[in-house]
């Protein structure tokens, strides 16, 4: 019985244990194991198929006898045959011996490499198997819903540590001198791609016990005093999880693992989760509140993955989004939940913008689609999948109500438990546990892409609300693309004085009689979706702009610049409410007006730009009068960062000279080794004085990015040695993408170096010239990111050169990251007509 998908495998016979042994020397090119899987037949079969890839099987025998082996390479499977017939309904057994290459790609079983405090280099191997990595490692059945139990056997110098999922329960000395045997206790039955060994010159903290499970951090020599914060993290995280799903935590064990060459944040491995180092170490003391925020939610997706993937796992790639969009609804509700002052659910805000920016666009794409290739499933990993999965289970849960959702989760996850599932049966336990038709509903978010648009009408005694599809390429000839025609909308309103409205709006539009004064529609800003008020509601609305919720003033100024945007207002209808931001503190508010703000910037001719720095000093001053430029006792978490906020806004946009001034003095405490900026601070602070900086400063954060206090501080030199806007800088930057800068940060430079105006060109032809090997040498994860910052090219100096860009993509593809690139460029049409209609025409509306 096969799949018609010619890249899955039948299911005449399926796993059921494996006993897996590999020989793992960091040091040496080449790995080898041997494997005894016992397999369960369940049609008769003469052909028995794995998934390997760029694997050497030099030995294969079933139920003891000598098999054939055929390869196929393109749809990455191997095929065994076998002299007689599999008879259906009796276990087998496979034996098998191969062998592999460490791989460079950051991904399967591959080589990390880090610098000790003698500048000695030292290699680590270390995996990364989802999605489709395993058959990397070992031949196996690399689906989700072949599900096994493993016993794993690491042979590895003995020198060296080893960590897999579950305990380690023997050590012996191996035949080989040098080399030592770690075998593992046997694992629950779980997925491939859940799979991880580590192998290298480790350290590791004492357990602490959250619940009975022992908690670890694992990282290379050196960073024992960067470990605390995660720790407490993931205890509250095991703690919160059991309550909130009322199972235990699944493994008897929970490493959390830093990796010095990792191309994700983070993935969940069973009891032995692999982390970048900058999403799990931190110097508490020295890291900003982002920072603390970040790692914070990195843990908490990962541990929530325990239960939400790991204890029960989607069917097949196609549902990979719930996975990561429960997740990260899991992961912001834990954070609330560790420190309440971070307001985590408004914070989100921000990431869900990001994730409606692309989906107003021709090349979305419904949040489930089709996964046929194993390609097609890393198309999953985007902002899709995590920001908008994540708005609308938040939004499903606002409209069910937090205890009615809970309990349709928990009836989702015991029904399921140690199997797998697909979307349609949670919302199945949803509908359930709510007497709701969420499947309806959630079909028209889920299968669909785009969001809707909401407009609000005024009526004599209230206001009419209606739905149409919202696109930024909204003229007639151009392409709709996937974006959706209508929406089951979980609509809530709100007058002034806090009288409520509820409906679900479909294609019919719906009447709210209100006398009580404006009406915000969106109330409390859950809603993933965008309203567009009219003139006769909007001026109202906007005298109460003060006595909204954040989220609602939020949205509010987000909606109306990409009504701006798609040229359905405007410019003075935002820029009227950008003015209304004088006295606000919110960070995540002021974040969305500087966002635009630097757009308008990028447009700007020479003599607009004073206007530009004006209108943003009128915002912004104000922030840090009410705020200091010094941390200080009365901060607030949200403080914290409305100061950065503020501060990169006037240092940047603004051309503040005090913030100018304060910024060097701080740079040249840190030169000398006393004072310096706070960690809220330190990255806008190494942006302003890039931005004026000279090859000394270049040369001050050159030297701390190659000999870092810390992963996070090591990161914050790399970028800003972006922000400098000498050509002959960036022209020694450039290079080092290709050489000493990881593989995994390469992307990152290109993309800042791109975005800056002053030397976008330099990045431009850099790339161009180099793009094969940029593609050879950055994870395939990260080609998109490589070149996300080409909307920003807008500038005077360089917008001439769209045509040639456009160009240049036509003819050079991503061999991944491809659908994400076509976003890039449609966002890059956006801006290029944003600037065709307001370029040299921004002093009238400044002034």
């Amino acid at each position: 019985m096969r799949d018609d998908n010619p890249y899955r495998l039948t299911r005449s016979v399926e796993p059921i244990h494996y006993d897996l042994f590999l020989h793992i020397n960091p040091d040496e090119e080449s790995f080898f194991g041997a494997e005894t899987i016992t397999v369960r037949v369940n049609d008769e079969t003469t052909t028995v198929e794995l998934n390997a890839l760029d694997l050497d099987v030099s030995a294969a025998r079933l139920n003891g006898e000598p098999v054939s082996v055929t390869v196929d390479p393109a749809h990455e499977i191997v095929r065994l045959q076998c002299a007689a017939p599999l008879p259906s309904g009796v276990d087998a057994q496979i034996q098998l011996e191969f062998s592999g290459k460490l791989r460079a790609d950051l991904s399967g079983l591959y080589r990390s490499t880090y610098n000790d405090e003698h500048g000695v280099t030292h290699n680590m191997a270390t995996t990364q198997f989802e999605s489709t990595g395993a058959r990397e490692a070992f031949p196996c059945f690399d689906e989700p819903d072949m599900k096994a139990t493993f016993t794993i056997t690491l042979e590895t110098p003995t020198s060296l540590q080893a960590i897999s999922n579950y305990p380690e329960h023997e050590t012996k000395p191996s035949e080989d001198a040098g080399f030592t045997r770690h075998l593992y206790e046997t694992t629950m039955v779980m997925s491939t791609y859940l799979l991880a060994f580590v192998v290298g010159d480790l350290r590791m903290t004492a357990p602490i016990v959250a619940n009975g499970v022992p908690i670890r951090v694992i990282h290379t020599p050196g960073k024992e005093a960067l470990t605390g914060f995660a720790l407490r993290v993931a205890n509250h995280a095991i703690a919160y999880f059991e309550d909130w799903f009322q199972i235990p935590y699944p493994a008897p064990k929970l490493d959390l693992l830093a990796i010095p060459d990792f191309a994700f944040g983070a993935m969940e491995n069973l009891g032995a989760v692999t982390f970048r180092e900058t999403a799990l170490l931190v110097d508490e003391t020295r890291a900003g509140q982002t920072e603390l925020e970040r790692i914070c939610d990195v843990v908490c997706h990962e541990i929530a993955h325990m239960w939400f993937g790991d204890l029960v796992t989607m069917k097949w790639w196609n549902g990979i989004w719930l996975n990561e969009a429960f997740a990260t609804f899991m992961e912001t509700s834990a954070s609330d939940a560790f420190n309440p002052d971070w307001h985590k659910w408004d914070s989100f805000g921000i990431a869900r913008l990001g994730a409606l920016n692309i989906d107003g666009l021709p090349s979305t794409r419904p949040i489930e689609f089709p996964v046929i290739a194993p390609s097609d499933a890393e198309n999953m990993f985007d902002l899709l999948t995590y920001e908008k999965g994540c708005s609308v289970i938040k939004m499903m849960e606002q409209y069910l109500g937090e205890e009615t959702f809970k309990n349709g989760v928990r009836r989702y996850l015991n029904s399921h438990l140690h199997a797998n599932a697909e979307t349609e049966d949670l919302w199945k336990s949803l509908e359930e546990a709510s007497d709701e038709p969420v499947t309806e509903m959630m079909n028209t978010w889920i299968l669909q892409g785009g969001h809707p648009l909401v407009s609000v009408d005024a009526l004599p005694s209230g206001v009419r609300l209606s739905q149409t599809p919202f696109r930024f390429l909204g003229e007639e000839t151009d392409p709709i693309g996937e974006i959706g025609t209508s929406w089951l909308i979980p609509v809530v309103s709100r007058e002034l004085d806090g009288h409520e409205h509820r409906t679900v709006l479909g294609q019919q539009d719906h009447v709210i009689n209100a006398d009580r004064g404006p009406i915000i529609v969106n109330a409390g800003g859950i809603g993933v979706y965008r309203t567009r008020y009219s003139p006769q509601v909007l001026p109202g609305l906007c005298e109460h702009f003060g006595d909204l919720e954040m989220l609602e003033r939020f949205n509010l100024i987000a909606d109306t610049w990409a009504m701006v945007l798609s040229n359905q207002a405007s410019l003075a209808d935002a820029i009227q409410l950008f003015t209304y931001c004088i006295s606000e503190t919110d960070p995540n508010v002021l974040q969305v007006v500087a966002s635009s703000l630097g757009l308008l910037q990028r447009i700007a001719l020479e003599e607009e730009r004073a206007s530009v720095a004006q209108l943003t000093s009128s915002i912004f001053t104000p922030v840090i009068e009410t705020l200091g430029m010094e941390p200080n006792d009365s901060d607030t978490p949200l403080t914290k960062v409305a100061r950065s906020v503020a501060f990169t806004a006037l240092g940047t946009i603004a051309d503040d000279p005090e913030v100018r001034a304060q910024a060097l003095q701080w740079f040249r405490e840190e030169m000398s080794g006393v004072g310096g900026p706070s960690g809220d601070l330190a990255s806008a602070v190494l942006a302003t004085v890039a931005r004026h900086g000279d090859d000394s400063e270049f040369a001050f954060m050159l030297d701390r990015y190659r000999n870092p206090l810390d992963p996070l501080d090591e990161r914050r030199h790399l970028l800003a040695l972006a922000d400098f806007r000498q050509p002959s800088l960036i022209s020694r930057l450039l290079p080092m993408i290709l050489t000493s800068i990881r593989s995994q940060d390469g992307a990152f430079v290109l993309n800042r170096v791109i975005a800056n105006e002053a030397v976008a060109e330099l990045g431009l032809d850099f790339a161009f010239s180099h793009f094969d090997d940029l593609l050879a040498r950055l994870p395939a994860n990260s080609y998109d990111l490589a070149f996300g910052s080409l909307p920003t090219l807008i500038s005077p100096t360089i917008y001439q050169r769209s045509a040639q860009i456009f160009s240049f993509f036509e003819t050079h593809k991503l061999p991944a990251g491809e659908r994400l690139l076509t976003q890039t460029l449609e966002r890059y049409r956006v801006n290029l007509r944003f600037r065709d209609r307001y370029a040299g025409r921004l002093n009238s509306f400044l002034s």
